[in-house]
């Protein structure tokens, strides 16, 4: 009896104390194909096998179309769905290891524009500062997506999801706009048709999706039994 009660306990305490165990973050890195999709019905979802906050999201845009004519290709947009945790903290913003002009957009669960930048004002990187500066956020599902700079997310009429403005303002959505249903581009990016790898970095987000609840009962488990284990075989030890 004493054997199952010390048992039951290990896996209580294990299981209250897993999630708060898993301190550090993770990157998530895009996986395919296909890949990321440019839709919030194709978002790539973000996810880890604990709870644990969300530091880096790596990928690459490949082209959609090739260039066929000998103008610009298109290129795909890559979304995908993290969840803003602490928002006051929120932030994205693409490192000096992206070697191409990119935009970030913030877009909410409904498909509406949150924030998106271009340019930071010191290269042709993009950086979407922390919420706190921007107005408030709610600890919610949002979609992160990147693309080449200029591109614009549009409501099913063609609208921009977004303000208009300059290339280093950070733009706030437009109310009047509907949900996202596309793309389209403001200017030739004049690329070529090779991969274009990125590096978002993020403050105050976490995996899109929770962990189911038997994930951590059964880690839970493991690692009471595990212990137990290890105590047996130290009183084996020692007898």
């Amino acid at each position: 009896m004493k054997f199952k009660q010390r048992l039951l306990a290990a896996i209580t305490l294990t299981a209250c104390a897993w999630p708060l165990a898993a301190s550090a973050g993770f990157q998530w890195t895009e996986s395919g194909p296909p890949g990321a999709g440019d839709s919030l019905s194709t978002a790539q979802v973000t996810y880890s096998a604990t709870f644990e906050t969300l530091d880096r999201i790596t990928g690459g845009l490949t082209a959609s179309a090739p260039d066929i004519k000998g103008g610009s290709p298109i290129y795909q947009v890559d979304l995908f769905k993290i969840r803003v945790a602490d928002v006051s903290a929120f932030s994205a913003w693409t490192t000096g290891s992206t070697a191409f002009d990119t935009q970030l957009y913030l877009i909410d669960k409904d498909g509406k524009g949150v924030y998106t930048n271009d340019d930071n004002g010191l290269d042709l990187l993009s950086l979407l500062p922390a919420a706190s500066a921007l107005g408030p956020l709610s600890a919610d599902i949002y979609y992160l997506a990147i693309a080449f700079g200029g591109y614009l997310a549009q409501d099913a009429g063609g609208a921009s999801l977004f303000m208009s403005g300059g290339l280093t303002d950070v733009l706030g959505g437009d109310p009047s706009s509907g949900a996202l249903a596309g793309w389209g581009r403001s200017y030739d990016n004049g690329n070529s048709e090779a991969l274009y790898s990125y590096q978002i970095d993020l403050t105050g987000a976490t995996n899109a999706d929770l962990p189911e609840p038997g994930v951590f009962m059964l880690a839970a488990v493991a690692l009471g039994a595990a212990g137990i284990a290890r105590r047996r075989k130290s009183i084996a030890t020692q007898a």
